[in-house]
């Protein structure tokens, strides 16, 4: 897990902005208007963010990166782990093999794509192609994070896998409400939306913005086929091992990091476990998930103020272009097999 670094007094008026932003979100989640279009505290307290961080100079925005990570990250996992304790233990079991297998197949998808297109299409280097494939794919920038070591990409590399996931995970994830508003019955049962959700928006954070913005009874389901994707982070690692082993042209090669499975994943299957045991008291309950849907109003505040549409041009048109197309695909893959009731 992130490691937890508190705020330096410098720090302080930056928290206090998105303690602000994410105060504006609760508010606006009690207006006529956000009720009219299922906008809820998690989504709006992301647009406020996105919203307040537009004007703010470039050394503000720079200046407040510790206080942003410090919500991105650490808030950001806490409030997932303690949302395992929400989850019953026997929904897991009622995903089934089929889900688990859409999810594995989309990170395959995702990573034969990158590594095909990037070089041949965009004339990008393999392993920089293979970091927005892995964003894309498994759990948008921690993967591209955990993945930049074995792939041994440059550091600009890995800014630029991050803005395409940064730009399309947003996109998915306004995307989606609006085709479940505007097309529930789309895959038969409204239900499915869950499943697209889990297994093609590209961070945590933004599968529990779009689930909630179309349903709360979707989001328990879409978090947890989500999740599996990220659990699937140890072994796609693994296979980019295999894949660059022995390819000297562009630094990859001999020694190979350890491959963990995201610290904050298995704390989320231990809290599931947890719940599924009885173990928290009924009382303690409402608490948990008060101090649980804050946390989450934050880290989506703080994730707001930590998007700013500079990374369109920073990033060029590229990785952009093959951003688009791997997002494309991932949701033509989903799309299919909810339509074709492989996955139900």
């Amino acid at each position: 897990m992130t490691a937890l670094v508190l705020p330096r007094r410098s720090d302080w008026p930056f928290v206090a902005l998105v303690l602000a932003c994410g105060a504006g979100g609760l508010a606006l989640a009690h207006t006529p208007l956000a009720g009219r279009w299922g906008l809820g505290a998690l989504a709006l307290a992301l647009l406020v963010g996105l919203v307040v961080a537009q004007p703010l100079p470039a050394p503000w925005r720079q200046r407040a990166q510790p206080a942003l990570t410090l919500f991105k990250g650490p808030v950001l996992k806490t409030a997932i782990v303690l949302y395992g304790l929400r989850i019953p233990l026997d929904a897991v079991a009622q995903l089934g093999p089929a889900v688990l297998v859409l999810d594995a197949l989309q990170i395959l998808v995702s990573l034969l794509l990158a590594g095909w297109l990037g070089p041949r299409l965009f004339r990008m280097p393999r392993n920089a192609a293979l970091l927005i494939g892995a964003g894309n794919g498994i759990c948008g920038a921690a993967a591209v994070l955990a993945a930049e070591p074995v792939l041994r990409g440059r550091d600009r590399d890995g800014a630029m896998a991050v803005a395409a996931v940064v730009v399309f995970g947003t996109l998915n994830m306004l995307l989606l409400p609006v085709l479940f508003r505007h097309w529930p019955a789309l895959f038969g049962d409204p239900a499915d939306f869950a499943l697209l959700t889990g297994a093609t928006v590209q961070e945590v954070a933004q599968v529990l913005v779009a689930a909630q913005a179309m349903s709360p009874a979707l989001v328990d389901t879409a978090l947890l086929v989500k999740m599996a994707r990220v659990m699937m982070l140890a072994p796609a690692l693994m296979l980019l091992a295999l894949a660059v082993r022995g390819d000297t042209r562009e630094g990859a090669g001999a020694a190979c990091p350890g491959l963990p499975v995201p610290p904050f994943a298995l704390w989320f299957v231990l809290a599931m476990a947890v719940n599924g045991l009885d173990l928290i008291p009924g009382a303690l309950r409402p608490a948990l998930a008060s101090v649980d849907d804050g946390l989450l109003t934050l880290a989506m505040a703080g994730l707001g103020l930590g998007t700013h549409l500079s990374l369109l041009r920073e990033a060029g048109w590229r990785p952009l272009a093959l951003g688009a197309l791997l997002w494309a695909a991932i949701l033509a893959v989903a799309g299919t097999a909810l339509t074709a009731g492989w996955v139900s």
